[in-house]
């Protein structure tokens, strides 16, 4: 795929997601300022898509429809952490209801279904948190037959749902140890971190994937991709924010994390180049922000650092881009 073939030209846009226990990644939403973030998107940034998480579905929709009024086209991709499969498809019907109207409405608008349900939700992989399974899928990893058959057979329940009350493309943001049934969807979505792991197979591993869904007529997006911004965090990119820890005074960062835009930059040019090799369809840097982790000079207070965005948010609600951005705006406006 030449780089003028990109279908997406995407972004990750936090709109404010209830992680496990009490961290909302955006506690104060403002009409005005995501409209203002969606022109820069739009305008600096050269992206023609964006894919919009959030927990509750007014703000879920309602920045979707911004983004739409500022012309990038939308995946929606509603997030629920620690519910059980029945409370999913629940909201998700909901959504898809929902999102048909402003489909109806606004047009080019698309449905993601959900981003590594077998992590996030309760009832496919063992442990009571998204923390607590996350940390204890490498050690059940011989249960990934059985969790992935629990998600299979439930996206084979959810997506007709879906389907019956939404018109517009579906696709899911699949973990690389997920291994949902495409035929099901209409677009291919992965999550692809490339870190110290799996750097050895990454490439020749994306390039069978892409090759296989190509054969069968189904473009692949990749709907996560990216790192934090300092020292070591492209050899855990996949796990870089695990930086970030709760203490009794806050969340703090360890006083030994350096500061390095240019590594988060040249990772992102380097996974461009990688994706544009292996022809994806559609690629979404995550992410735009992530506005609860600010940026601060004193040390162990430098959230921003536990943070994947291309942006710092400030303490004033403000944001300033990193040199990822400009990586980035490079990329997309050469693939316009």
């Amino acid at each position: 795929m030449s780089k003028g073939q990109l279908a997406a030209r995407g972004i990750g846009y936090d709109a404010g997601v209830l992680y496990d226990g009490d961290f909302d990644s955006r506690p104060v939403w403002s009409a005005s300022e995501t409209r203002a973030d969606m022109r820069s998107i739009r305008h600096d940034l050269n992206c023609d898509t964006v894919l919009v998480m959030a927990t509750d579905i007014d703000r879920l929709l309602s920045t979707a429809q911004i983004a739409r009024e500022e012309g990038l086209a939308v995946w929606i991709q509603p997030r629920l952490f620690d519910v059980t499969r029945s409370e999913i498809a629940a909201h998700l019907s909901e959504v898809a209801e929902r999102a048909e109207k402003l489909r109806l409405a606004h047009g080019d608008i698309s449905l993601n279904v959900g981003c590594e349900l077998s992590l996030s939700a309760r009832g496919f992989t063992p442990g009571r948190t998204f923390s607590a399974r996350g940390a204890l899928l490498p050690i059940f990893s011989m249960l990934l037959p059985v969790i992935n058959l629990r998600l299979r057979n439930f996206l084979n329940q959810v997506v007709p749902l879906v389907r019956s009350r939404f018109g517009g493309a579906i696709s899911y943001g699949a973990g690389d140890w997920e291994r949902p049934d495409w035929k099901l969807f209409d677009v291919v979505g992965l999550d692809s971190y490339r870190d110290a792991r799996n750097t050895w197979r990454f490439a020749s591993s994306l390039q069978s994937t892409v090759d296989k869904h190509h054969q069968e007529a189904r473009p692949v997006y990749v709907f996560e991709f990216g790192t934090c911004a300092y020292q070591g965090a492209a050899e855990n990119a996949s796990q870089a924010s695990n930086v970030l820890k709760s203490t009794p005074d806050g969340m703090r960062v360890p006083l030994k994390l350096v500061r390095d835009e240019q590594l988060q930059a040249q990772y992102l040019s380097e996974m461009f180049e990688l994706f544009t090799t292996v022809r994806v369809d559609g690629t979404f840097v995550w992410g735009f922000s992530e506005p609860r982790l600010t940026h601060s000079d004193e040390p162990g207070h430098d959230l921003d650092l536990a943070s994947y965005g291309i942006v710092a948010p400030m303490h004033d609600g403000t944001w300033k881009p990193k040199t990822a951005f400009y990586t980035v705006a490079k990329h997309y406006g050469e693939a316009t």
